[in-house]
């Protein structure tokens, strides 16, 4: 089994958040010799491979441009929402894909700005201050992943489990929201991400319901709401009713955003993948690897994830664990056929090579390695 600490599942609570802000990540093991890692005992070299094994599975992020872009959005929005005058602050909507990496994106634009507010404000986070008797916890990031089939007192009632608000048993929906909005302006808040939006079956009045709701607390807590959901321009988030054409306050109030996954159609385009796949290639902690090689399989690595940064991830991951496990120490083209990553991506895949018949995954031209070291 891996070394280190077990990794964290999405928060649910402030202090599971916290917890992920303190996370770090597996140092990475100095790498011996090969002569010298056949000779170590083998209780050392278990132990050796444990640790790089961690390292792999927590393979260090690569901020995107897109990244870049989005993360200065939300920061831009963030500044203007920071002192309006009272009333409804405008906020940002992110929409692609599923498994394109929103989640990741937003938690890592919203950890970067907890870590900031409490360096630049420390004094706030020094054992809290009392509201009414009642000691306040500075929370500046709220995180609520919406669960399927919501409604608007399960969206009231998660916010409350996050800021661990004690409620009645009970406690009307309006009073559970009542008492979140309170606690929110106590604690605070910043950044409020509501992550899955798609959840809510807009084609359902419950759905609209629960969506009516979320508006209404973005209305009444002076904090910038980013949403993030798979496929909402269409699902009715942006309309009044489904499939109407008069545009609700959601569209009014936010910005959309379409996080794509990279592309591949220009030099730029295979340029920048190239450099995405050269960083996390610079990252391997193996024996036999010889440094650039995933960069000259980069159209092959397009081809196994569609472009997305989250498959590449899986893949380079899974597969450089794989290279300890069967001893060949380097990640190649065949090893990483015997690697899966998801469903959706192996079902893209072939039909990639159906499609491409004996052209798939044909190896990126000998000026891909050169454009990354160029840059």
């Amino acid at each position: 089994m891996g070394a280190g600490h077990p990794g964290l599942a999405e928060p649910r609570t402030k202090e599971e958040w916290r917890a992920y802000l303190k996370m770090t990540s597996p140092e990475r093991p100095e790498l011996p010799g090969l002569d010298t890692y056949r000779l170590m005992p083998e209780d050392q070299r278990e132990e050796f491979n444990d640790g790089r094994d961690a390292f792999h599975s927590a393979l260090a992020l690569v901020l995107t441009e897109q990244m870049k872009r989005i993360h200065a959005a939300i920061d831009r929005r963030m500044r203007v929402n920071s002192h309006q005058a009272p009333g409804a602050r405008r906020g940002i909507v992110l929409d692609g894909p599923p498994t394109i990496g929103k989640s990741t994106l937003v938690k890592l634009h919203a950890a970067d700005f907890e870590r900031r507010f409490r360096s630049r404000y420390p004094e706030r986070f020094e054992g809290g201050y009392e509201v009414d008797g009642r000691l306040i916890d500075t929370t500046p990031v709220v995180y609520l992943n919406i669960p399927a089939q919501a409604t608007p007192k399960d969206l009231s009632a998660l916010l409350a489990t996050y800021l661990g608000v004690e409620l009645r048993r009970a406690a009307t929906t309006r009073e559970i929201t009542n008492r979140v909005i309170q606690e929110l302006a106590w604690v605070g808040v910043q950044l409020v991400i509501i992550d899955d939006v798609h959840f809510l079956d807009l084609s359902a009045k419950e759905g609209k319901v629960a969506n009516d709701h979320l508006k209404y607390l973005a209305n009444h807590v002076a904090a910038t709401f980013v949403f993030t959901g798979a496929e909402l321009n269409t699902s009715g988030l942006f309309l009044e009713g489904h499939g109407s054409t008069r545009a609700t306050q959601t569209a009014g109030r936010n910005s959309l955003y379409h996080v794509t996954a990279f592309g591949n159609r220009t030099e730029d385009d295979r340029r920048e993948w190239a450099r995405t796949v050269a960083a996390l290639e610079g990252s391997l902690c193996l024996l036999r690897h010889r440094p650039g090689s995933l960069v000259r399989l980069s159209a092959y690595l397009f081809d196994r994830t569609g472009g997305s940064i989250c498959g590449l991830s899986d893949l380079i991951r899974e597969s450089a664990i794989e290279a300890v496990l069967s001893g060949e120490e380097a990640i190649t083209r065949r090893l990483m056929d015997r690697v899966e990553i998801s469903e959706a991506a192996q079902r893209q895949y072939r039909e990639t090579v159906r499609r491409r018949g004996s052209t798939a995954g044909k190896l990126a031209g000998p000026g891909t390695a050169a454009m990354v070291a160029g840059n």
